[in-house]
């Protein structure tokens, strides 16, 4: 084995571990835990949410009837159900913020709406603690009224 080989067998462990860092350092990096968040709500896939959440995950979601506090199962079950009733979901993740574990961004969805089949839009910020990779704790706020204006299922909504 001449020096050029060796070098390149002694650099090769070196670098995996270097590769292997850099997906762990992505893995738990707060904005792209976020983005990974709303790519598994995007897809309707209530696993991937849940892989992303911390075993004591606590939501806190601001709704048109005051702010519900959720747990992973609640959150998994209003994916499901957000599945349901959406199609064509996209999630812009914009103005990103992260200090500290946490992140928070501006976030628009937009969505076909299965039983009108109307196309909608809807914003919301949300804020997340992360913990080891994994969201513990979630602040979120959507434009719920408007998104129901939109789809014509609130009073006075037009059609």
């Amino acid at each position: 084995m001449n020096r050029l080989e060796k070098a390149a067998a002694a650099a090769a462990p070196a670098a995996a571990l270097a590769a292997s860092l850099v997906r762990r350092h992505k893995k738990s990096d707060p904005e792209q835990v976020l983005r990974s968040y709303y790519d598994a709500w995007a897809e309707g896939d209530a696993d991937a949410v849940r892989d992303l959440l911390a075993d004591d995950y606590c939501g806190h979601v601001h709704t048109l009837s005051g702010t519900e506090d959720q747990d992973a199962d609640e959150l998994a079950e209003r994916v499901e159900g957000h599945a349901t009733a959406f199609d064509q979901v996209e999630y812009d993740v914009e103005d990103v913020i992260a200090a500290d574990g946490r992140v928070a961004a501006r976030v628009t969805m937009r969505a076909s709406h299965r039983e009108t089949g109307k196309e909608a839009e809807t914003a919301g910020l949300v804020i997340l603690r992360v913990d080891t990779g994994r969201i513990a704790e979630e602040w979120s706020s959507w434009d719920y009224l408007g998104l129901a204006e939109q789809l014509g299922l609130s009073e006075g909504a037009s059609s």
